[in-house]
């Protein structure tokens, strides 16, 4: 059914059990005169769906999700295609569950054109004041932010039961984070704490259907037992992905050294496993035709719930797991962009020796120095004095430790990369 234009419908007096959102503010004191004023009380409002408007009391008794976005802004645009899609599977269901949209859209147009995506209700695009009421209620300081709102009864048993990040937990929880309560959200936490207490390589790589990756060698079949005992890559990429792109050949170069190095000494003690967020098998095929490792297959189920598991929050995203099948870090990128084939095992005992050994390097660093590529003199800092994690603006690789740094204008350089030094 096509949308119809949003109208406004006055209900003067109403009292729901959500706390005071569209309240004209000198109506809104009075209004707290006469009744007990809940999550969302409200004076003035009008919610559509398609060409039916709905009472605030109409939502009374339902969890209800405050959905602040706008179409402008590209991860409200992909936060909404997911959540679309857990909601249709709660509606269908679980009718006490509802969400509203408060929109931060340019323009009427715009609004209207996101909007009729959303199967939700929705604050109309010109009640602006109770979406500044929602925003200052709610102190929303960033989008996408979706604010989950428990029935009356529920906050009556304690006052704090509102979630305010429901779009972490909708990325990372999906329909297991329903109702959306602080008790729900502990059980998910502890289950979360038992299975990595639990964590082996076999429950994080097989399920009952499967229980081996896939190998280069036309995509055959490699069990998942045989890479027990070894150190693991998880890498989460894909083809689509632009700085996936530009670390893929950079993680195989330094992949085959470490091959190379352990070979030499007669190990095989290193593997790594792709796990593909490609759009569809013709595009996995191709992206993984270009790297030495091994993968799970295209659209495998685990592959969502290892990105839950180990709370993957961008791509690319390299998480090493130990040979007792225990996760040794889940920044292996950045270990790979700092030490390269060094960082292997990448054990914090390693990294520790690696650090060292920078320092010892620093020692016979100038203090200060002048580089071609920039019109400022460069000081030499560390961790303990003005420096930190940088980006190289010479390599673009993640720099840590100690760097050369214009303290005018933030340059930062790795040491390596500093040329025609002179102090």
């Amino acid at each position: 059914m096509p949308r119809q234009s949003i109208h406004e419908l006055h209900m003067p007096n109403v009292c729901s059990h959500f706390q005071c959102v569209a309240v004209v503010e000198d109506q809104a004191s009075q209004a707290k005169d006469k009744c007990h004023l809940n999550h969302f009380s409200s004076l003035v409002l009008a919610i559509t769906l398609c060409s039916l408007h709905v009472k605030v009391s109409d939502l009374e008794g339902k969890i209800v999700g405050l959905l602040f976005a706008a179409n402008w802004y590209p991860p409200c645009r992909a936060f909404t295609q997911l959540l679309v899609g857990i909601y249709e599977e709660l509606k269908s269901s679980v009718p006490q569950f509802e969400i509203v949209y408060v929109s931060s859209d340019e323009d009427l147009d715009a609004f209207n054109s996101y909007y009729e995506n959303m199967p939700w209700l929705a604050i109309p695009f010109s009640d602006l004041e109770t979406k500044k009421a929602l925003n200052r209620k709610y102190d929303v300081e960033g989008i996408p932010c979706l604010i989950m709102l428990q029935p009356s009864e529920e906050s009556n048993k304690d006052e704090d039961t509102t979630l305010r990040d429901g779009v972490e937990l909708i990325y990372r929880y999906g329909i297991q984070a329903y109702p959306f309560s602080k008790e729900k959200l502990e059980q998910l936490r502890e289950a979360e704490r038992e299975k990595r207490d639990n964590q082996t390589l076999a429950n994080l790589l097989t399920n009952r259907h499967r229980d081996y990756v896939l190998g280069q060698a036309g995509l055959k079949q490699v069990p998942v037992a045989s890479l027990v005992g070894k150190t693991v890559g998880l890498y989460f990429s894909a083809g689509w992905c632009v700085p996936c792109m530009k670390f893929t050949p950079k993680l195989i170069s330094v992949y085959q050294k470490i091959k190379h190095e352990l070979a030499e000494k007669g190990e095989e003690d290193f593997e790594i496993v792709l796990i593909s967020s490609d759009r569809d098998q013709a595009s996995f095929d191709s992206y993984y035709s270009t790297m030495p490792w091994l993968a799970l297959p295209f659209g495998d189920p685990e592959i969502k719930n290892l990105a839950r598991h180990f709370d993957v929050q961008g791509i690319p995203c390299l998480v090493i797991v130990g040979p007792n099948g225990k996760t040794i870090t889940a920044h292996g990128r950045n270990l790979i962009n700092l030490y390269q084939e060094n960082a292997y095992p990448f054990t914090n005992a390693q990294v520790e020796q690696l650090e060292k050994k920078l320092e010892e390097e620093a020692k016979d660093l100038p203090r200060l120095v002048y580089h071609e590529g920039h019109h400022h003199d460069l000081n030499l800092v560390s961790d303990g004095n003005g420096g930190g994690p940088f980006i190289c603006c010479v390599c673009d690789e993640q720099g840590s430790s100690w760097a050369y740094q214009c303290l005018q204008c933030g340059y930062e350089v790795h040491p390596k990369c500093v040329k025609n030094c002179g102090t």
